[in-house]
């Protein structure tokens, strides 16, 4: 698994940008992702509304951190998107820890957080791929090559619609990155990291979507102050891409 040069806290990340409204949505993709993954929301864009989606570290073409942790991933973001005035945070996946973690960093600069379909730690069957050689060589063989890929969202069709894949994304990612981007998360010390956060929280979640992701939608509940959990019938666990409009409705609101 190749790498990309180690960035530092000046490297701003790449940063997609839609829309030429004033209100301010950022929109943070998780593990194996881009900014691509929020494109099936573009058509939905309010008028009224500018969304930044950014590349985290190591992905398309932005830096690696010099430290993989998420405060300082945060801190990357924090300097590559808009922030004079206070933000909606969209964290896809894993994206939503990222999220959490601007919120906690810049409190008077995010006024609401989004979490689409996301993990509040890593489960067994991700952590697998962290046991040494045999994890790396795992998780080869599962994301890094077109059939494991193939084979693998075959495998998942219980937790998505018909035609959206679950791994299109891996062909395209630093796979250095990503697989350190997962050690990060699995050493995250979890939800009660952001117990203070004094903002609204919307988790949107996919019916079918991961056991998993349900039980994080229950502990980010039971854990932060002001969580709403929205249920999107028949989706699985890319609602942005199988349930666009009710997602675009409920991220974007009265914008």
């Amino acid at each position: 698994m190749g790498s990309k040069r180690a960035g530092n806290m000046s490297t701003p990340l790449e940063v997609k940008t839609w829309g030429e409204g004033r209100s301010n949505y950022v929109a943070i993709h998780g593990w194996g992702g881009s900014h691509d993954t929020f494109l099936p929301l573009v058509p939905m864009i309010p008028t009224a509304v500018r969304l930044e989606a950014p590349d985290l570290p190591g992905y398309g073409r932005s830096a690696l951190p010099e430290r993989w942790q998420t405060e300082e991933v945060a801190e990357m973001l924090a300097a590559s998107v808009t922030l004079d005035e206070p933000v909606t945070l969209i964290g896809n996946c894993t994206g939503g820890v990222i999220g959490a973690e601007l919120a906690k960093l810049r409190p008077k600069r995010v006024k609401r957080l989004v979490m689409i379909d996301p993990f509040a730690y890593v489960p067994w069957y991700f952590s697998i791929f962290l046991k040494g050689t045999f994890g790396k060589m795992a998780y080869k063989t599962t994301f890094a090559s077109p059939i494991g890929r193939f084979f693998t969202n075959q495998a998942l069709r219980g937790k998505r619609t018909g035609d959206s894949d679950l791994t299109a994304s891996f062909e395209r990612v630093d796979h250095g990155a990503v697989h350190s981007f997962l050690r990060m998360m699995y050493e995250h010390e979890g939800p009660a990291r952001y117990v203070d956060l004094d903002i609204p929280v919307d988790v949107i979640i996919g019916e079918k979507t991961f056991s998993a992701v349900r039980k994080s939608s229950r502990i980010l509940q039971e854990t932060l102050p002001n969580v709403h959990i929205h249920t999107l019938a028949g989706a699985g666990h890319l609602p942005i891409e199988e349930q666009s409009e009710a997602v675009a409705k409920l991220v974007f609101g009265n914008d």
